[in-house]
């Protein structure tokens, strides 16, 4: 965040990832579309940095990664890669002219870093000529062309935590915005890239390879970017090292030997204004352990400075554009890598929980995911969609297509897996071995993955978490233990992300409940 990155620090990072070939090829190709709608949603959020990083991370998947899973060759996936070859195809010119614009923005930040060095020299002698009050006088006088945290002037960096309120009214104006945008072009038969081209000046060279030569025009086209991008200083790679991707599974609860007397009142029920509409119709679907959530890589930069409050008197004007502002990081892992600031609704909990509650009643567990978008370098969480799943007293699991209709309406709405959130309808709020696991192949992927359980017959009710990093991450994800519940040695596994942590509550965040359970409790 302190300064705009070369184009080669970023290839460094794209390039930076880990493929495991013992991970099903369908993973691989789904983590690809995702990476795809990571650089939808930082291009419409004028971050071409982070949008050029995807792109490019997805070219280097399905040039170099791909073809040396055992399953590449296999007919069944022959449609899903043909399709990832020609995204890939449409995206190379785009690479090609942001290449040129982040390169600008990296000189521009030079050149502002000499002026203002320039100036700090300058200024340092008048203080030696004229005298330390004169000097400090005249600096007050004098506008710096940059601000004391390495922003340039213009684009201000907030605490969403102490600024709760902007970064709502900031995320119900983008997404709102981003809403009429998908829905005109989808009338008007344009595709998203091409608005979000136009909208920023960026023409896009039109799809003129066949078919049939389209492998190898593709490979041809993408060659260029690795014959520098190789080259790459180590530092850049270790600084951006991921861990390789997980399956999806869906957490049990240890069962109870004795039976429970389930004579809890309803809840108060939620107010009609959080369903944004009925549930949409089920997309395709297909088997469940092909979801996984791909997102951006764990930032190395050192914490960001805190910049000076801000005066009571004059907060930051709501009607500015969301462009104007970043929201910087306020928590860390325990390595020191920051953490992006995490918005919750304050009534997603409760709208979870009348859902849940008929299920609840009869011992039984309930899960939902909790996805949102990237706004201002901040995430917002805007939906809670219920899977398809089936439950017992001490599991619950998606059905066979219950992850596939999850992705799709991800895919189809350009949403982000931001964690998940379920019930232990008879044990206390914490997270067990099997909560772990599945926490792990979220947060591998997002570093701010969260996890919300809801206990309601306990007290504590409810806890959001994340797993250290270190050691719980690590250990968890090096973990074959067999069983749904084995114990591990490591302590310190998971910690609070809510009090204090990167989540904050944003009061009137708007969001979607999409029930797309088959049959519904």
């Amino acid at each position: 965040m302190a300064r705009p990155l070369s184009v080669q620090e970023i290839v460094a990072q794209a390039q930076d990832f880990d493929f495991n070939i013992s991970r099903p090829l369908q993973q691989w190709i789904r983590a690809g579309k995702l990476l795809l709608t990571e650089a939808a949603i930082c291009e419409q959020d004028g971050n071409l940095q982070m949008a050029y990083l995807y792109l490019y991370r997805h070219a280097q998947l399905v040039l170099d990664r791909l073809p040396q899973h055992p399953d590449f060759k296999n007919p069944k996936y022959r449609e899903d890669l043909a399709s990832a070859r020609k995204a890939l195809q449409r995206n190379v010119p785009k690479l090609e002219q942001w290449k040129p614009r982040i390169l600008q923005e990296y000189q521009r930040y030079a050149k502002a870093m000499e002026r203002r060095d320039a100036e700090k020299k300058r200024m340092l002698q008048e203080r030696d000529d004229d005298g330390r009050r004169q000097s400090e006088s005249e600096q007050r006088r004098r506008p710096s062309l940059l601000s004391d945290d390495g922003m340039l002037d213009g684009n201000q960096l907030l605490s969403a935590n102490e600024h709760s309120q902007l970064a709502v009214d900031l995320a119900h104006r983008e997404i709102r915005r981003r809403g009429v945008t998908r829905q005109t072009t989808r009338q008007a038969g344009i595709s998203p890239d091409t608005v979000a081209s136009r909208r920023k000046g960026v023409v896009v060279e039109a799809d003129n390879i066949s078919d049939r030569d389209q492998s190898d025009g593709v490979r041809e086209a993408g060659q260029q970017f690795y014959s520098s991008s190789r080259q790459a200083p180590a530092a850049h790679r270790d600084a951006a090292r991921e861990t390789a991707t997980q399956a999806y599974y869906y957490p049990v609860v240890p069962a109870k030997g004795n039976a429970i007397d389930w004579t809890m009142p309803a809840l108060q029920p939620y107010p009609s204004s959080a369903f944004a509409g009925p549930p949409p119709a089920l997309p395709s679907k297909r088997a469940p352990d092909s979801f996984t959530p791909v997102v951006p890589p764990r930032p190395s930069a050192p914490p960001t400075p805190t910049p000076p409050a801000a005066s009571p008197s004059s907060p930051p004007a709501h009607h500015s554009t969301p462009s104007k502002y970043t929201f910087k990081p306020t928590a860390f892992t325990e390595s020191g890598a920051p953490l992006r600031t995490v918005m919750l609704p304050p009534d997603l909990r409760t709208a979870f929980l009348n859902l849940a509650h008929p299920n609840t009643l009869r011992n039984l567990e309930t899960c939902a995911i909790l996805c949102g978008t990237l706004i201002s370098n901040a995430l917002f969480i805007n939906h809670l969609i219920l899977p398809d799943q089936t439950a017992t007293s001490d599991t619950c699991d998606t059905t066979e297509t219950g992850d596939n209709a999850l992705f799709d309406y991800c895919d189809s709405h350009e949403l982000l897996v931001c964690g998940w959130i379920h019930t232990h309808p008879s044990q206390s709020c914490f997270l067990s071995s099997r909560d772990l696991h599945t926490s792990s192949g979220y947060q591998v992927m997002l570093p701010e993955a969260i996890a919300i359980v809801c206990a309601p017959r306990h007290n504590p009710d409810w806890g959001i978490f994340r797993l250290t990093a270190p050691p719980g991450l690590d250990a968890v994800l090096n973990c074959r233990k067999p069983g749904l519940f084995h114990p591990h040695a490591e302590n310190d596994l998971y910690t609070d992300a809510l009090r204090p942590g990167h989540v904050v509550e944003g009061p009137g965040l708007k969001f979607e409940v999409v029930d797309l359970r088959v049959t519904r409790a």
